[in-house]
């Protein structure tokens, strides 16, 4: 194996990893198909363009991958979710840009017209690609897509003792789904002011709070929140709007629904709502299971 050649390729792919990110910091590019998408293609099409280039040079894509992510990790920059659920879609889509440019450099050589200017121009052409990308995407796409991620539970008790522990509660104990094990953020408790519209709701997590005003609140029916702030680590491509709860009685037990509406910067969507969603519905499973260990504590209590 040409170690010099693999160390090469692994170096580049950092680098234009690096200068992808670059963009994305500055603002040039938004969060869309041409940094997750249109970019990595480009970045493989490049590689695809390397001299004597063989299949083990992709393997060196892969190492210079993993380095600019453990640089993002280890700078703060990206937690852990992110890197995990980026990185099918950037080396699926790497490799086929690697089969593109090495299909398009296969069929120069073999035509023997390539020059130094043709060549120029195979290397010149992903940046103008990639800026014109980025201007049609943010000037022909929605920033954001409006999500909700529903989750429903039964639960063996009446509304109203459901809604009232509900409204506010101390000190989460549930068993944490494993995305809280890679970057998605442990909820702590949850601090409501007073019980009317217009008081402030304040839930806590392991490294920051979400702000949230009440916008609806019948005991037994409906808990609605709106939220004004959130003040957590790491980027703000994910907006949270609302936060809902809904409390329908059937004989003895209750059917709480949990809503959560919020605004994403991400695509492609095909892609990211799977990812969110899972997020989001594991922040959601926490809370309720142990919405339901309180509850369940508070009915032996009172038996006693």
């Amino acid at each position: 194996m040409d170690i010099k050649s693999f160390i090469k390729i692994a170096f580049i792919t950092l680098l234009l990893s690096c200068l992808g990110f670059n963009l994305l910091e500055k603002d040039l590019v938004p969060y869309g198909f041409t940094v997750f998408c249109v970019m990595p293609i480009l970045i493989g099409y490049i590689l695809g363009q390397y001299p004597k280039f063989k299949i083990v040079f992709a393997f060196a894509a892969v190492v210079g991958m993993v380095m600019f992510f453990y640089f993002l990790i280890i700078g703060g920059l990206e937690s852990m979710w992110c890197v995990l659920t980026l990185s099918p879609l950037l080396f699926v889509l790497m490799f086929v840009g690697m089969h593109i440019g090495y299909a398009i450099r296969k069929s120069r050589m073999d035509k023997e017209d390539g020059n130094k200017k043709q060549d120029l121009k195979v290397y010149v052409l992903p940046v103008f690609v990639l800026l014109i990308s980025g201007i049609l995407e943010r000037f022909f796409t929605e920033k954001y897509t409006e999500v909700r991620v529903v989750t429903r539970i039964m639960l063996p008790y009446p509304k109203g003792m459901v809604f009232d522990h509900t409204k506010s509660f101390d000190t989460l104990i549930s068993k944490k789904p494993f995305m809280f094990s890679i970057g998605i953020q442990t909820p702590l408790k949850c601090v409501l002011e007073k019980d009317s519209v217009g008081a402030r709701r304040t839930c806590y997590f392991k490294e920051g709070t979400i702000d949230e005003v009440v916008t609806g609140f019948q005991r037994g029916e409906v808990l609605r929140m709106k939220i004004t702030g959130y003040n957590m680590p790491g980027r703000k491509w994910l907006h949270f709007e609302e936060a809902v709860y809904l409390f329908r009685q059937e004989g003895d037990s209750t059917e709480l629904t949990r809503i959560t509406t919020y605004k994403s910067e991400l695509k492609p969507r095909f892609y990211w709502d799977f990812w969110e969603e899972q997020a989001v519905r594991a922040e959601h499973d926490y809370v309720l299971s142990d919405l339901r260990r309180r509850l369940d504590a508070a009915a032996k209590a009172v038996k006693r």
